[in-house]
C-alpha cells in the first residue's frame, strides 16, 4: 500500500522526528525535474527519498544525516536540546 497520501504522511512523520532531535528542516522546495527536497540544519540538502530512508533505517537524528552526506559536524549543525538547560 503506496499511496500519495501514505508517502506525504511518511514525509511529514520524518520532518517531525528531525525537528524532536533539534535539526532544523525548512519547508519542502520542488526541483526544477520534480523531485521535492529540505534544508537541513542550514548546511544540508536532502531529498524526501532521502529522509524516508533514513526514517526506514532508524536514522533520524544527526548522526544519521552526518553520515548519509559523509561530512564531520559543523558546528552549526549542533543539537538544539543539548544547548538547552
Amino acid at each position: 500500500m503506496d499511496t500519495l497520501a501514505k508517502r506525504l504522511k511518511d514525509i511529514t512523520t520524518a520532518v517531525h522526528l528531525l525537528r524532536e532531535h533539534g535539526v532544523s528542516v525548512g519547508y519542502p522546495m520542488q526541483t526544477g525535474t520534480g523531485e521535492i527536497i529540505f534544508a537541513v540544519g542550514n548546511e544540508f540538502i536532502l531529498t524526501a527519498e532521502q529522509l524516508l530512508e533514513l526514517h526506514k533505517r532508524g536514522e533520524l537524528h544527526p548522526e544519521g544525516v552526518l553520515k548519509l552526506v559523509g561530512t564531520p559536524a559543523p558546528a552549526t549543525f549542533a543539537r538544539k536540546k543539548a544547548a538547552s538547560p
